[in-house]
């Protein structure tokens, strides 16, 4: 149980920091505005062509972020030829505070991606909508089918491992004074909102234990409800 316990805060920590978001070098944007050029340099060669502006709708890499300049650098151009000689091979440096009111994270149309989810609470209607704290981590694949502004909106399913405290008020096979925590295996599914890999979302699943005819949880293959908050492991 220490071991599980260990792992759920590793997790939480995890997704608490991955929250927290700022710019950062190799990350993929989109400008929604144009943006003045304080100074361009030459990855290779001596080419001067440049543009006075970086336009908008056009992917860019962060290469660097420094006290009052970002540079960006534009993903290569194959097919247009004046985009070409103004873009490629070159990183363009913009004012700091201009980018941050005016920029937007790329975020791909992978269709499917795999998580990992953890649920603070669990409510049980049948128990009166009892809410269960106890530790738990699950694995989920996800289906994007729609976008709200920066963020997706997925279909979950998932599986995992958690535990539960038992004793005589919600187990018949627990004598009175006795308690006892038993590991869980979870099924669920859900709708999760994911803005820049972190995902919150809302649940509905089961509960099994394995040695359910010695214990006779309350609760064992009953419907629950569930609050989760979750990490994009599997995506660039």
């Amino acid at each position: 149980m220490k071991t599980f316990k260990n792992i759920f805060f590793l997790s939480l920590a995890l997704i608490i920091s991955n929250y927290s978001y700022g710019q950062k070098p190799g990350e993929i944007i989109k400008l929604t505005t144009y943006n003045k050029v304080i100074k361009f340099e030459n990855i290779i060669g001596t080419n001067k062509d440049s543009v006075n502006f970086l336009e908008p709708n056009i992917l860019y890499r962060i290469n660097k972020v420094n006290n009052e300049t970002i540079q960006l650098k534009a993903l290569y151009f194959k097919k247009d030829t004046l985009k070409r000689k103004l873009y490629n091979d070159k990183i363009y440096y913009i004012n700091k505070s201009d980018f941050e009111k005016s920029y937007e994270e790329y975020i791909p149309d992978d269709k499917l991606s795999v998580g990992i989810l953890t649920l603070p609470f669990k409510a049980r209607p049948q128990d009166d909508f009892s809410f269960d704290t106890e530790f738990n981590l699950s694995t989920t694949l996800n289906w994007n089918f729609h976008k709200v502004y920066n963020a997706k909106m997925n279909l979950q399913i998932g599986a995992g491992i958690g535990s539960v405290n038992l004793n005589s008020s919600n187990a018949s096979g627990i004598t009175d004074g006795k308690a006892q925590d038993v590991a869980t295996l979870n099924f669920f599914s859900g709708l999760m909102l994911e803005y820049k890999k972190v995902q919150a979302g809302i649940y509905v699943g089961v509960d099994q234990i394995n040695n359910q005819s010695e214990y006779q949880w309350n609760s064992n293959g009953n419907l629950w409800f569930g609050f989760g908050i979750g990490f994009n492991v599997f995506k660039p």
